[in-house]
C-alpha cells in the first residue's frame, strides 16, 4: 500500500504543493480536472461564485479505489473562502469509508479555515477520518519551503 495525493489546481500552486508531497512520501498524484472553463478572469469571477454556492461541477479524474492506500491528500485552492467545485465534487463522487485523510489547501489571502472546514466535515460524514490539515498562504512565497515546513509537522 502507498499513499495517494488528490489535487485541483488552476494555477499551479496546489499542485506544487502535491508534488512535494508525492515526492516526500513516494506517493501516487491524482489531478482532478474540471470540465468547466476556469481560465481568464471569467473563469475567475465564475469558479467564486460557483464555490460559494458549492455548486455541482463535470469533473474527470483516474477511478480508484481509495481504500487502496495508506493516506489519502486531498487539495484544494480557496475559492471566496470555500473549496473548489472540482474536489467537493470529487468527494462527493467518491466512497470515504474507513479512509485516513489529511486535507490541504492554498490561498493568496484568506478563508482557508472554512475550507478545510467544509472538505473535513464532508470526509468524515461519509465515514472517513481526517488525521491532519494544512493551509498554505502562497503569494509570494516559496511553495516548496513553505510544504516541507507543513509536512514536517504533520503527524502520520
Amino acid at each position: 500500500m502507498t499513499d495517494l495525493i488528490i489535487y485541483y489546481s488552476r494555477t499551479n500552486n496546489t499542485k506544487l504543493v502535491a508534488e512535494g508531497i508525492a515526492k516526500k512520501f513516494d506517493a501516487k498524484l491524482l489531478e482532478v480536472k474540471d470540465k468547466q472553463k476556469r481560465s481568464g478572469i471569467l473563469g475567475f469571477v465564475k469558479g467564486g461564485y460557483d464555490s460559494i454556492r458549492e455548486k455541482d461541477t463535470e469533473i474527470e479524474y483516474e477511478k480508484v479505489d481509495l481504500k487502496d492506500y495508506d493516506n489519502i491528500f486531498i487539495g484544494t485552492p480557496v475559492w471566496a473562502s470555500k473549496p473548489t467545485p472540482a474536489i467537493l465534487q470529487f468527494i462527493k463522487e467518491n466512497e470515504f469509508s474507513g479512509t485516513k485523510c489529511v486535507t490541504f489547501a492554498t490561498m493568496m489571502g484568506s478563508g482557508g479555515e472554512t475550507t478545510i472546514s467544509v472538505i473535513n466535515n464532508m470526509i468524515i460524514s461519509q465515514g472517513g477520518t481526517v488525521k491532519d490539515s494544512f493551509i498554505l498562504a502562497v503569494k509570494n512565497k516559496d511553495i516548496e519551503e513553505l510544504t516541507n515546513e507543513a509536512l514536517a509537522d504533520l503527524e502520520l
